[in-house]
């Protein structure tokens, strides 16, 4: 736990400071969930996604990386399930609409998948893999912003977007360096006499 948040819950323990009320369940089923657009993923071979989650960049991080030689990244790969929430969390749709795509696709109770989607979303959140954006209407202080758990992307829409357009930007970067040269000796060249 940082010291940030033990201070801010200890003043709102103590009244000093309001704390962010819960959303009620009907708004957090509004709420759309979209992908942090800082990871990169795939599908794999088994058609399941694979997340490249990076190392804590944080003085924690840094110290267990160094002390007991830990990647800079490591895969997690989701499960048939959690693939298809995966690809679901594009941003479009709310967790109502994703809870009754499940429902559907696996013919599952509601209340099942519900319980078992927020509670996979929850997990994804902590892990900052996805976040959540919430409808303005929802949000107390507009200085907060709409977009919720993805504290290094930013708060608000157009922050996100703009993570987006950059994350595809060095993906295409990526690509284009690792695309191999073709070969000039193929290449006929004009004389210099026509």
């Amino acid at each position: 736990m940082s010291l940030m948040s033990a201070a801010s819950g200890l003043l709102e323990r103590f009244g000093l400071r309001r704390g962010r009320a819960p959303l009620s369940r009907e708004q957090a089923f509004e709420a759309r969930p979209v992908r942090n657009p800082k990871l990169k993923w795939r599908v794999n071979d088994s058609d399941c996604v694979e997340v490249i989650v990076p190392r804590r960049k944080d003085l924690f991080g840094r110290a267990m990386g160094f002390l007991f030689f830990v990647p800079e990244t490591r895969p997690v790969i989701l499960d048939d399930v959690g693939t298809r929430v995966w690809h679901l969390c594009d941003g479009e749709r709310t967790v109502g609409e994703i809870s009754r795509a499940l429902a559907d696709d696996y013919k599952l109770g509601r209340r099942e998948v519900e319980t078992s989607l927020t509670e996979y979303l929850r997990t994804l959140g902590k892990r900052g893999m996805v976040g959540f954006l919430v409808p303005a209407e929802f949000v107390e202080e507009a200085d907060k912003g709409e977009l919720v758990g993805l504290h290094d992307v930013g708060t608000t829409r157009e922050e996100l977007e703009a993570a987006r357009r950059e994350a595809e930007a060095a993906d295409e970067d990526e690509d284009e360096a690792d695309a191999p040269e073709e070969d000039d000796e193929d290449a006929v060249e004009p004389d210099e006499d026509e």
